[in-house]
């Protein structure tokens, strides 16, 4: 959620950093839920994690790059009147028997809890609370304040350049990126290949004259490639519908 909120303040924010822009061989900037900090590049994962997806990476940490701080409590004029918009004071008989129990009235116990629930201190002296016990819902934390020291931090931090090996991790995703995104795009096209044969005997009866030409030019295959992949259709006598969404 940390990370969610964060970046959702930040793009409000219209923030555009001062310093150069990351180019491909510069480190990324990961921010952790933790809203700690690191220099990373990507890295693929072991082989026999990558069965499923060949693309598989994970994240080489390259440098600790520092943290933010959790996002402050509103001020608590603008906070209650939206947190009893979102939670109002309950009413019935089981509401009252429980105020009187805490010698309380009904909306003194109920801003009592919410003050527990959602206002809790973030900090222990200056040591972060665990994040699973910090509140951060956007209508008490003003994540606006962390979202401008992020925005500084950008403008003051340079992303360190990538070393040899790090530029193998990174272009080594990058090829199985674009290898897989090729298998895919061929066993796309070979379907599409196989629904227009399907439509053109529906349509004439037969295969019109020229079709495995036109396949062949169209898709920037070869004739060979063509007839294997309209036979693996007759072959395995199966329906590849599935690729006719584009």
């Amino acid at each position: 959620m940390t990370q969610i909120e964060l970046a959702r303040a930040y793009k409000a924010l219209g923030h555009i950093p001062a310093v150069s822009t990351r180019d491909s061989w510069s480190a990324i900037l990961l921010v952790h839920d933790s809203l700690s900090m690191s220099w990373a590049c990507r890295v693929l994962e072991p082989p026999e994690f990558r069965e499923e997806r060949p693309a598989a990476y994970a994240w080489h940490i390259i440098a600790q790059a520092g943290e933010l701080r959790w996002p402050p409590l509103r001020p608590e004029a603008e906070i209650w009147p939206a947190l009893l918009a979102k939670e109002p004071v309950p009413t019935g008989e089981k509401a009252e028997r429980e105020a009187r129990m805490w010698g309380q009235s009904i909306e003194e116990l109920h801003r009592t809890r919410l003050r527990r629930h959602y206002l809790g201190d973030a900090y222990i002296g200056n040591m972060k609370r665990n994040q699973g016990d910090v509140n951060f819902d956007p209508l008490v934390r003003d994540w606006d304040t962390t979202a401008r020291e992020f925005a500084d931090f950008l403008d003051t931090h340079r992303p360190p350049k990538l070393t040899p090996d790090q530029r193998v991790m990174e272009q080594g995703v990058r090829l199985v990126e674009l290898e897989t995104e090729a298998v895919n795009a061929r066993a796309s096209l070979a379907g599409l290949m196989r629904n227009a044969e399907r439509e053109s005997r529906r349509t004439h009866g037969t295969v019109r004259r020229g079709f495995k030409t036109d396949m062949s030019r169209w898709g920037g295959v070869s004739r060979p490639t063509v007839d294997a992949w309209l036979y693996d259709d007759s072959d395995a006598g199966g329906d590849d519908s599935q690729w006719n969404t584009r």
